[in-house]
């Protein structure tokens, strides 16, 4: 008996297969007939196109993968919503029945007094040397803390301080207000009456109000009212414990001291309001005053000469 396990010639057999295979393979892309090279070009084409699909759908560059997202999202709200909306009747049930809580009105101490006095002295430069809060009085609207404070600083800062009362939260007054000339500054001391029920009037209701009572008054009463308003925007204040402004040449050993109060001018002359040791004087250009003759008066101030000595007195505006 005899067994065959290898046929002869097998092995030469796929070896010259091999072969052909890779000689077929190494052969010039010009010696390839028609059939191949459409072959070829459709796996090519196979490939690239399976490629680009797959980096397509990897970045989602037609929005498919957000679409649904978004779809599923508003399904969720739109759920979330007609679920609320089975709920609603049963909630305002419920919120119905609870027991109504009167809110709670806002406190306000003396430490609040303090709080925003401090801060507006901080704002306007004015130097708080002591804050002194007082026992309370009263009832209802009329309820009020005094707080008495001292402090240093100049007039035009605390013309600023006062003006700023009126923008506080709460209705402040200041009464028994005391203003000393110091070395340096002014000294003040001052009580202010805190009314924590109390709001200052807001300036469109006041005009509102003057308004209203203009119109109920009359015509004539309306004319004074606007008058009136007037007079208040053209109010001008002036530093009363600032030095005179002088502008001298020479010797001023027999000056008298002056300051500047008013002016008044027309086209044809000037009047000018001296404050002397003696008292209010009015004088005009050409006039003698003590040593000194006014050379000059116009809308800057008044110019003084003695003989060779000259010097001139103008305005100080404080605000």
């Amino acid at each position: 008996m005899s067994t065959t396990f290898f046929e002869p010639g097998g092995a030469a057999n796929a070896s010259l297969d091999f072969s052909r295979l890779m000689k077929r393979v190494r052969m010039p892309l010009d010696a390839w007939s028609l059939r191949r090279r459409r072959l070829v070009a459709a796996l090519i084409a196979m490939l690239v196109f399976g490629l680009g699909a797959y980096g397509w759908i990897s970045a989602d560059a037609g929005g498919l993968a957000a679409s649904r997202e978004a779809l599923v999202a508003s399904t969720q709200r739109l759920a979330d919503a007609k679920h609320a909306l089975v709920q609603l009747p049963s909630l305002r049930r419920a919120a119905a029945a609870l027991p109504a809580v009167p809110s709670a009105p806002v406190s306000w101490g003396s430490a609040d007094d303090v709080r925003i006095v401090s801060e507006l002295a901080a704002q306007n430069g004015v130097a708080l040397l002591a804050v002194e809060p007082g026992a309370a009085s009263g009832d209802g609207a009329e309820r009020m803390r005094p707080l008495l404070l001292t402090a240093s600083t100049d007039f035009v800062h605390l013309m600023a301080f006062f003006h700023g009362l009126a923008q506080l939260p709460v209705l402040i007054v200041p009464v028994d207000v005391s203003v000393k000339q110091d070395s340096a500054a002014l000294a003040v001391s001052a009580t202010l009456r805190v009314f924590d029920a109390l709001r200052p009037a807001a300036l469109a209701d006041a005009a509102h109000a003057r308004d209203a009572v203009s119109t109920d008054a009359g015509l004539g009463a309306s004319l004074d009212a606007d008058e009136s308003d007037e007079d208040d925007e053209n109010i001008v204040f002036f530093d009363p414990f600032a030095q005179p402004p002088m502008h001298a040449s020479g010797e001023l050993a027999d000056a008298v001291q002056l300051r500047l109060v008013g002016l008044l001018r027309d086209r044809m002359r000037g009047l000018a309001l001296l404050d002397t040791p003696d008292g209010v004087a009015t004088v005009t250009a050409g006039q003698q005053l003590g040593v000194e003759r006014v050379t000059r008066l116009d809308a800057q101030g008044i110019t003084l000469a003695n003989g060779g000595t000259t010097r001139m007195l103008t305005l100080t505006e404080a605000s």
